[in-house]
């Protein structure tokens, strides 16, 4: 099959070579693999397909050609399930859930790492550097850690503990920077003798787009009305609808294409105003709080086919706040048993507001995919769970005074450590520091009696995380402290 590297902005080509160094065109826009689809025998695709295990590689004349054995972990082949618990609660009658965080290091990002490393390890990549965000820099570690090739990883600041953990875990070398953008200026040198990974290569898209075709194979091959996906840097989007018209191309694809519904964390949405402003431009976010990184990119390199995946699948693009994320978190969880992290749960929080204005309307088929695990943000999943155990007796006489009125203090309303520490002083008399607050905040939420919570200040558009009681952190406050007061 004949291939060539195409700006998806200015639409200049490039020859195919096994790898592209520069992926990047010099209008600044990143390029994608354009296939020559007439070539393929399409009267026995879906045979070969389905001569094949469901994985990414299941797709081999979609992807691009490769002459050794994959480096694979059995990424892909993940579950599409009919929802009947979470489609009954939202009004869905056709929902389907595609389950990404069961991937090897639970995040859809390991169908692009499959596709990048095996290339690599082909034309002999000596090392590696992954500038990109927490799931893909996770994914390169594991897949580079499988090839035997050596790989560092610069992380944004404020990444998930658990995404570093595993990364380093998977042996890679890892760096932290507040700019993603600005280290690729600064490894001039390094990056003359190493292999450059960021969201724009070109080999992920390939990958990623694999999930899609899973969705289009398990329906056999009918489109759903709608695909829901969560918008970071784009890449995703690109991919799905990437895949869609391919497929459509080669005529896989019965009854029409999908519609896209998008969705963004409202405090860094450059996506979204860009489509609400009817504008082909984004203009990057300069200002925003960072509380989930991987949903968070100001300056989406793939923000253009995002949009462009969306109008011409007459789709749409919403924004939800952080509170309304973590509501979606618990809500899947308790209606489907699947534990998504924030970035997954913005698609979710969207489409619960799209069926609300009437968007989707209840008898059309929805695939809602999942993109990654919640157990890689540990932290957020505490903020929506509230503990429940009855083997307390012995805790309790860690209550002291000083917690007592912690308790005091936060039926009245969530604070944070600080406003805490402020109202001890000030309506108690009690002066400590700052750690010793939240080491009676630490007791106090290892026993369930409060919980964390991340709240959205509309105005100004900032974030704040607050603690405050939980049901049970009430009921005992009312029996066992109020009564003596």
């Amino acid at each position: 099959m004949n291939l060539i590297y195409k700006c998806t902005r200015c639409s200049r080509r490039e020859a195919y070579t096994t790898l592209l160094e520069r992926t990047l065109c010099r209008c600044g826009s990143p390029y994608l693999i354009e296939y020559d689809l007439n070539t393929l025998d399409r009267s026995q695709l879906r045979e070969k397909f389905n001569s094949r295990p469901k994985s990414v590689w299941r797709y081999l004349e979609l992807l691009p050609p490769i002459r050794i054995s994959p480096i694979s972990m059995g990424e892909g082949g993940t579950y599409l399930h009919s929802s009947r618990g979470l489609g009954r609660l939202i009004g869905l009658r056709k929902l389907y859930i595609k389950n990404e965080s069961t991937n090897p290091t639970g995040a859809f990002t390991d169908r692009g790492a499959t596709v990048e490393i095996s290339r690599d390890l082909e034309v002999g990549v000596s090392r590696i550097i992954c500038i990109a965000s927490g799931n893909l820099s996770v994914s390169i570690s594991a897949y580079s850690a499988k090839a035997g090739i050596p790989c560092s990883v610069y992380l944004k600041t404020g990444v998930e503990q658990v995404k570093v953990l595993q990364a380093l875990a998977y042996d890679a070398e890892v760096f932290f920077t507040s700019n993603l953008e600005s280290v690729i200026t600064s490894l001039t040198q390094e990056l003359a003798s190493c292999h450059l990974i960021t969201s724009s290569n070109p080999f992920l898209i390939e990958g990623y787009k694999t999930c899609t075709l899973e969705v289009l194979d398990e329906l056999n091959w009918v489109s759903p009305d709608w695909i829901l996906i969560p918008v970071g840097s784009g890449s995703h989007i690109t991919a799905l609808w990437k895949a869609v018209k391919e497929v459509e191309e080669i005529g896989l694809l019965k009854d029409g294409l999908p519609s896209i519904l998008g969705g963004q964390i409202n405090s860094c949405a450059p996506i979204a105003e860009a489509y609400k402003n009817n504008s082909e431009d984004i203009k990057p976010t300069s200002t925003f709080k960072v509380i989930f990184p991987d949903i968070a990119e100001p300056n989406p390199i793939w923000g253009h086919m995002a949009l462009k995946a969306v109008r011409e699948s007459s789709g749409e693009i919403l924004t939800v706040s952080q509170e309304r994320l973590l509501e979606a978190i618990k809500l899947l969880a308790k209606s489907e048993g699947i534990l998504a992290e924030p970035a997954a749960a913005v698609s979710l929080a969207t489409l619960i507001d799209a069926v609300d204005l009437g968007l989707i309307k209840r008898d059309e088929t929805v695939v809602y995919i999942v993109t990654g695990s919640g157990m890689k943000d540990p932290s957020t999943i505490q903020s929506i769970a509230e503990i429940k155990t009855f083997e307390r007796p012995n805790q309790f006489k860690r209550i002291g005074s000083t917690k007592k009125k912690i308790l005091e203090i936060l039926d009245k309303k969530p604070l944070h450590g600080y406003g805490i520490q402020r109202e001890l002083a000030n309506h108690y008399g009690i002066k400590v520091k700052l750690p010793t607050i939240y080491e009676h905040l630490s007791d106090l939420y290892s026993i369930g009696l409060i919980q964390l919570s991340v709240l959205d200040r509309a105005r100004s558009k900032r974030t704040q995380k607050k603690y405050s009681l939980t049901d049970f952190g009430k009921e005992f406050y009312k029996r066992t402290i109020q009564n003596t007061l």
